[in-house]
């Protein structure tokens, strides 16, 4: 049974009659129940979601999704990869941007997503890749207890309850960038690519070490923490620790990019 009201059901089939007729570059897809989950079934691909409700983000196709975030967040200018260089996927949600990057030569990705039933999609899309390393992790500024809402639906889930959004609140450890960077042995990082739902300064303030040996960052800072963007937060952390910010958020996405002057 989709998790569909009348309404979205209208808009979905509606949607497939325009890709059928080859109408805006949409492309006709078809979801089917997977246990808890749903697969989306799309030209070029397939993908596992937590919620039919998240159909939209792939109304162009599978490649279409993929060349958007590879613009989005910076892949083509980060590219190409040294062998030795990995890509963090923070807020890897079911693994979309991780299929990116790898498609951009990325040798190794550690994929992070906080909620359990998103990270159980993406381990089903991508953990029996070799190159890609899925570990179900909340990220923050130190290892503590924090209040978490999953927001799945939405892809909102998130240490900040999302505002309108009915959300599932749950404790849980939370951890810091650095100690995942430790515990799956990465060194060099030639792109952090990170969608906190809001909590991005803080998750920021726990990368200290990782930040020393990372070349690019990618950041979402709109506005998903009560409300309010993340973007000056983070470009002041960023600038004080030797980054030359590339792109201060402008856009539809509003992603913030830097750039470690003294990488090597």
């Amino acid at each position: 049974m989709l998790d569909l009201r009348p309404k979205q059901r209208l808009h979905l089939a509606a949607h497939n009659l325009a890709g059928r007729l080859g109408l805006g570059d949409l492309r006709p897809l078809r979801i089917t129940p997977e246990g808890d989950a749903f697969r989306l079934h799309l030209e070029g691909g397939s993908v596992l979601v937590p919620s039919a409700l998240l159909w939209r983000s792939y109304r162009r196709g599978w490649t279409a999704r993929l060349d958007r975030l590879t613009r989005e967040f910076g892949l083509d200018q980060a590219a190409p990869f040294a062998p030795d260089e990995a890509v963090i996927d923070m807020g890897a949600n079911v693994g979309d941007f991780t299929a990116a990057a790898l498609r951009a030569g990325a040798p190794r990705v550690l994929a992070l997503e906080g909620d359990p039933r998103v990270a159980a999609c993406l381990r089903a899309n991508r953990g029996a890749d070799p190159r890609v390393t899925v570990d179900c992790a909340i990220l923050w500024k130190a290892a503590e207890t924090v209040t978490f809402y999953s927001a799945p639906g939405k892809a909102d889930s998130s240490i900040f309850l999302p505002p309108g959004t009915s959300a599932v609140a749950f404790q849980a450890e939370a951890t810091t960038l650095d100690a995942m960077a430790a515990r799956h042995g990465l060194g060099r990082v030639g792109l952090i690519k990170m969608d906190a739902e809001g909590a991005e300064p803080e998750v920021l303030q726990g990368a200290t070490a990782l930040l020393a040996r990372t070349r690019m960052v990618a950041i979402d800072t709109g506005p998903e923490r009560n409300g309010a963007r993340t973007d000056a937060a983070c470009i002041e952390i960023l600038t004080a620790a030797g980054f030359r910010i590339t792109n201060p958020g402008g856009g539809k996405r509003m992603i913030t990019m830097a750039i470690n002057a003294s990488y090597v």
